[in-house]
């Protein structure tokens, strides 16, 4: 019987990522839906808690490890815990025949590929690139508030993730204009839908 599928979709910084999954979902795909992450992050001037991401505390994301909730989480960036619940994509997601978009950091991905083997059929993860120069450049200009730490956290993790992109299904070049990404975006998932 047909099902739904997973699309993961991981980035490096400031590889046009929200705005080309945003203009996605404006497409109006039948059956496509995000499903969002959970974070103990504060909220960025632009975000907004429930719509962009599913803040939880320290001790709720701890508990729900411990209950083994989550079909992966890691701590990001040296800062926070992100994760995603397993009853938003499988339960909620492709048993009820939906295609998720979901973000997932490539870092633990090589940890989802050896503990969720019976999953593999089920997701493909597509990873956002751009030169770590351009990643530079598009910090300083377009994020006014960025602090010594949080750029150079940000730089580190973008060399660990670029390390492992051979692991995606797909590498997507980034570095031109959202729309550009968009269009790249819609093809790999579009031909995956209709392989389904």
């Amino acid at each position: 019987m047909k099902k739904g599928h997973i699309f993961f979709i991981s980035w490096v910084a400031w590889a046009w990522k929200w705005t080309a999954i945003k203009m996605l979902l404006n497409e109006q795909i039948d059956n496509l839906e995000l499903a969002l992450s959970c974070k103990t992050r504060e909220p960025r001037v632009w975000e907004v808690l429930w719509v962009d991401y599913n803040k939880l505390s320290i001790s709720e994301f701890k508990e729900s490890i411990e209950k083994w909730d989550f079909l992966e989480y890691n701590f990001i960036h040296n800062q926070a815990y992100y994760g995603t619940l397993m009853k938003d994509v499988i339960e909620n997601g492709i048993e009820k025949w939906k295609y998720i978009l979901k973000e997932m950091d490539i870092l633990i991905l090589p940890k989802v590929l050896e503990e969720r083997k019976n999953l593999r059929e089920d997701f493909t993860y597509i990873f956002l690139d751009i030169p770590v120069d351009k990643i530079k450049e598009r910090m300083l200009h377009r994020w006014d508030d960025v602090t010594w730490l949080d750029y150079q956290n940000r730089i580190d993790s973008a060399i660990k993730e670029k390390d492992l992109s051979h692991l995606a299904d797909y590498v997507i070049d980034s570095s031109g204009t959202p729309e550009q990404t968009l269009e790249k975006l819609k093809s790999i998932i579009f031909e995956k839908i209709n392989s389904l």
